[in-house]
C-alpha cells in the first residue's frame, strides 16, 4: 500500500504526492520502508531538485533502477554545500538522498537526465 515516508500516512489507489505534507509517496508498506532504511543508511545527498518536474523525473528513474531514495521537500533558497553534493541552482524543490553504495549509479542516472551537474566540494 503506498504511504508517505514523512508523515507515515497510508493511501489507497495511485497517489504520487502526499496531500498532507508534499512528500513523494513511496510504494510498498511502511514496515518495508523502515526496514530498508535501517539496513541501508540513506545519508548521501545525491541531488537538489530545482522543480517538481525534475523531482518526478528523477524519482521515476531511480524507482525503475531499483534504487531506494529519500526525498525531503524544501522551500526557498538552499544552503548549498557538502562533500560531493550535486545540486541545481539556489532555488530547490527538495533534496534526494541515497545509500552510499547506490550513490555512483544514482549519480549517473541524474546526469543522464539533467546533463552535466555541478558538483560542490568543500
Amino acid at each position: 500500500m503506498p504511504f508517505c515516508p514523512n508523515c507515515e500516512t497510508e493511501f489507497k489507489g495511485n497517489v504520487s504526492i502526499c496531500p498532507d505534507c508534499g512528500e513523494i509517496v513511496a510504494k510498498g508498506t511502511l514496515d518495508e520502508f523502515e526496514e530498508a532504511e535501517l539496513q541501508s543508511d540513506i545519508a548521501v545527498c545525491l541531488y537538489r531538485s530545482s522543480s517538481s518536474a525534475a523531482t518526478h523525473e528523477l524519482s521515476d528513474a531511480l524507482r525503475e533502477a531499483g534504487i531506494k531514495f529519500k526525498f525531503a521537500q524544501v522551500q526557498g533558497p538552499a544552503d548549498i554545500g557538502g562533500d560531493g553534493e550535486l545540486y541545481s541552482g539556489d532555488e530547490i524543490d527538495g533534496e534526494f538522498r541515497v545509500a552510499e553504495e547506490d550513490y555512483e549509479e544514482a549519480r549517473e542516472i541524474a546526469r543522464s537526465l539533467f546533463g552535466e551537474i555541478e558538483e560542490e566540494e568543500l
